[in-house]
């Protein structure tokens, strides 16, 4: 081809030799759509919260927060599954989010789950917490769904998706990694 050709030209050779190979190799393309999520995506909407404390390894506590925007303050408020209240908060530059569990008068510290936000379905995190008596540590990892939503529309959770794939490339490592047999050799 010359520099002189068009783009178009260029466009048609090429979707010549993709027509050739799509005949001898289907090819799959997965269209990722990343949109940035900001705070009228979770005003008013529901979650069902699963927390991994450190301190219980075994064991995942399971309750709720609804995100709502309080009529008279005009403030995010996050009411828990135990009536418990707190903030919320989204960083749609960073693409972040926080929502605080306080207790009656700070005196039982307050907790904070954070973390990016990489799905508008499913979110994970940490969970830090303090109180009067004990500096701010991480006490916890977090998997937020989203309540109220077409489960086939939101699809399975990331965390579901990366241990599937994380399986998949080990197995091949390990088929990889296997010594070659007398058999494989003839």
């Amino acid at each position: 081809m010359s520099s002189s050709s068009s783009s178009s030209d260029v466009a048609t050779a090429s979707s010549n030799e993709d027509n050739d190979e799509d005949e001898e190799e289907e090819e799959e393309w997965e269209i990722v759509e990343f949109e940035e999520l900001d705070e009228s995506d979770f005003i008013n909407s529901e979650w069902k919260v699963g927390t991994n404390w450190y301190n219980k390894p075994n064991e995942i506590d399971t309750t709720w927060v609804r995100l709502i925007i309080d009529p008279e303050s005009e403030k995010n408020v996050a009411i828990w599954g135990d009536n418990s209240k707190g903030f919320w908060k989204i960083d749609a530059a960073a693409q972040f989010f926080q929502i605080s569990k306080e207790t009656f008068g700070g005196w039982g510290g307050k907790k904070l789950w954070a973390g990016p936000i990489d799905d508008y379905y499913y979110l994970q995190g940490t969970v830090r917490g303090w109180n009067p008596i004990r500096p701010a540590s991480v006490t916890g990892q977090l998997q937020m769904i989203r309540l109220g939503v077409d489960r086939e529309e939101a699809g399975v959770a990331p965390w579901f998706e990366d241990e599937d794939e994380n399986n998949e490339n080990d197995e091949t490592k390990e088929t990889e990694a296997l010594p070659e047999s007398k058999e494989d050799k003839l």
